[in-house]
């Protein structure tokens, strides 16, 4: 997918802040405690971390030598994304009430690079979850969608949107699975919670170009982690 929609209406590509994200002001709209990105790539990497070593004389015995990998179930899991800023209405909602202002482009760039520099502890700074919405066939059951009717033959537009995940369907899980991350509920309305991937902006650049006006280039390292114990923190301050 390259064309991710208008920053004005639906966004497929969103970042959401952990006001949101701990359901201390749960949002009543798409774009509250939300920024949406336009997006031209998204490059998404798991980094499968195995321990592996040869078997000495294998190859003297068998003729072929031999390689063991040892699966410890750790990977790494990041997501980097390039695309552009434009000027956007940002909806903020903490506890003194909600506040809309129209921002310019290198305005929200600053405002992103503020937020990236803060730390877990302030709600309204921290971009704790990233939104990517994808087309979807089948369903969580791995059956073909019956809506659309032609869902295995329909135009992407006609298609359910479901968050990108690292989860696995029910249908894959094996009965004895402990703690696994359930597979993402559809996207439905516009003011419905989302799934996304928790996590950290790693990186994130911007170029302030005269001839790109009035956009900002930007790039983003987007690192998939754990925030429970954030969560903890901010429930007990």
């Amino acid at each position: 997918m390259v064309d991710y929609g208008d920053v004005s209406s639906t966004n497929y590509v969103m970042l959401e802040l952990a006001r949101r994200s701990s359901g201390d002001t749960p949002g009543s709209s798409l774009q509250e405690n939300r920024i949406g990105l336009l997006c031209n790539t998204i490059d998404i990497s798991t980094n499968k971390q195995s321990l592996s070593f040869p078997v000495p004389f294998s190859g003297i015995i068998a003729g072929e030598s031999k390689t063991i990998a040892i699966d410890l179930g750790l990977a790494t899991k990041t997501i980097s994304l390039t695309g552009i800023i434009l000027d956007q209405e940002i909806t903020k909602n903490d506890s003194s009430g909600a506040k809309t202002v129209k921002l310019s482009a290198w305005e929200i760039a600053q405002l992103l690079h503020s937020y990236v520099d803060s730390s877990f502890l302030h709600e309204d700074q921290n971009l704790s979850k990233l939104i990517v919405l994808i087309p979807s066939r089948a369903d969580i059951n791995f059956d073909q969608r019956t809506t659309p009717a032609n869902a295995a033959t329909a135009d992407l537009s006609e298609l359910p949107l479901t968050p990108f995940n690292w989860a696995n369907r029910p249908y894959d899980v094996p009965s004895l699975s402990i703690g696994a991350t359930d597979y993402p509920a559809d996207f439905t309305a516009t003011t419905a919670e989302v799934d996304g991937i928790t996590g950290y902006i790693d990186t994130f650049n911007t170029t302030f170009d005269g001839t790109q006006v009035p956009s900002v280039a930007f790039t983003m390292s987007f690192q998939q982690a754990s925030t429970a114990a954030s969560d903890f923190i901010n429930a007990s301050i």
